[in-house]
């Protein structure tokens, strides 16, 4: 999923002028219900979803100079900091809501 969102987060359409991020809504929006069924199917199934997550950002990054799947610029930010903030708080969340 890390993957195929490195690659969708970076489509947008334009609706009457507004670039609406689809890519990056696409990439974000199942991130909490997968780590929620991970987490209650797999004892530290949402931990694994984090770290294939965090892997596949840092393998991104590194993969080559120039890279523009995952860029300094307000998405590329946007989909790494908002995608492993969502995981951190969910991952928390459910083993806080579960003792």
């Amino acid at each position: 999923m890390g993957v195929l969102g490195a690659v969708v987060h970076r489509h947008d359409a334009d609706l009457v002028g507004v670039d609406v991020p689809w890519g990056l809504l696409v990439a974000l929006a199942p991130l909490v219900p997968l780590v929620l069924v991970a987490d209650r199917t797999v004892s530290l199934g949402g931990a694994a979803i984090m770290i294939g997550w965090g892997a596949v950002l840092v393998l991104q990054s590194s993969a080559s100079p120039g890279q523009y799947l995952i860029g300094d610029d307000p998405v590329g930010w946007t989909y790494t900091l908002l995608g492993l903030a969502l995981l951190v708080v969910t991952v928390i969340g459910n083993s806080r809501l579960r003792r």
